[in-house]
């Protein structure tokens, strides 16, 4: 058994949801894997005495060898697969057009499947469509907006924002090229010219009160904006295994499992569970005897643009209302 470390700032969303995503990739190799968290010192070689929030995992895995295969799929097209009204196809055959989810393979393993930005869908006329009342089935987790234009597709000239989710992905994938990483942590960690595209990452996206400075003004100062693609991919991923959009009823009147109104609730959990129970953990729910410490972060928007800032312990997240969330239509897509 080895205990692998990843660590993170857990008051960063993204980092956390990716630290949830690789734990569901982990789980293709090592069913019987665990996890636990903790605030520890010395284990950034950079910083030994900064804090950070510790994952450790309890495995039978070789660390190197799964790093390796991880990041080498993480940035392959041919790993990832679009699931549209014609099927499965590559990400590239369905950039613009509707999408249902997306699957993300490693060599003889089942897939992992990413939808966390629908709350549902439906057949009309002959065709999928998610239309149901007035939110279109677009989960809390549909950060990107955008509705295309046929012709500007056909052309070939609609912007990065309007090339929905199979478009956004795809150029995460071609960004995240990992150069035979040796650690998990590696994955995490790796940076590439370019902004957040899912929103995902709090300390990447376009907000200047979070950052301190925003993507657009770095980039117009002369810098060059920096994000985490394969942060992403994992954090979607994290998404829609930890934090599924497929929940309705009275009991989950936003759709979102852990997220009310604009606020999302989260949880570090310890001692070691199994990754069911990890995802129980992860949502708040207390599972004996787990211990568990509550963050909460807002979703906020810019426009038509919803981003995650930094978060806070549980309780003393700044109030929030529902606001404009039923009022923009137009950015919803066809996928």
């Amino acid at each position: 058994m080895t205990m692998l470390q990843l660590a993170i700032d857990a008051r960063n969303p993204g980092e956390y949801l990716a630290v949830c995503g690789l734990l569901e990739v982990l789980n293709r190799y090592d069913a019987n894997a665990t996890s636990a968290w903790r605030r520890a010192t010395g284990v950034l070689p950079s910083l030994p005495s900064a804090a950070a929030d510790v994952c450790e995992v309890n495995t039978t895995i070789d660390e190197a060898t799964v790093a390796a295969q991880v990041g080498q799929q993480l940035g392959s097209k041919e790993a990832w697969k679009a699931i549209t009204e014609n099927g499965r196809v590559p990400l590239a055959d369905s950039v613009g057009g509707w999408c249902g989810a997306l699957e993300f393979s490693l060599p003889d393993k089942s897939p992992v499947v990413v939808d966390h930005w629908y709350e549902w869908a439906h057949a009309s006329n002959g065709r999928i469509v998610q239309r149901l009342e007035k939110r279109d089935g677009k989960s809390r987790w549909k950060f990107w907006a955008g509705k295309q234009d046929e012709a500007s597709i056909k052309k070939g000239t609609y912007s990065a924002s309007l090339r929905g989710i199979a478009g956004l992905s795809l150029d995460l994938v071609q960004a995240a090229q990992l150069s035979s990483p040796q650690k998990l942590q590696d994955i995490i960690a790796f940076t590439s010219p370019g902004a957040s595209r899912l929103n995902l990452d709090a300390v990447a996206t376009r907000s200047s009160i979070d950052r301190g400075i925003s993507a657009n003004d770095a980039t117009k100062s002369g810098g060059t904006s920096q994000g985490r693609p394969a942060m992403e991919l994992l954090a979607a991923i994290g998404i829609s295994t930890f934090f599924p959009p497929r929940r309705g009823g009275d009991n989950a009147p936003h759709g979102v499992v852990g997220v009310r109104k604009r606020v999302f609730t989260y949880s570090t959990w310890s001692p070691h569970l199994p990754l069911a129970l990890a995802r129980m953990a992860a949502r708040g729910v207390e599972v004996a005897p787990t211990e568990l410490v509550r963050r909460e972060t807002i979703i906020d928007m810019m426009g038509q643009y919803g981003y995650f800032k930094l978060a806070r312990p549980a309780g003393i997240t700044e109030s929030v209302t529902s606001g404009s969330d039923d009022e923009i239509d137009d950015e919803d897509s066809d996928e």
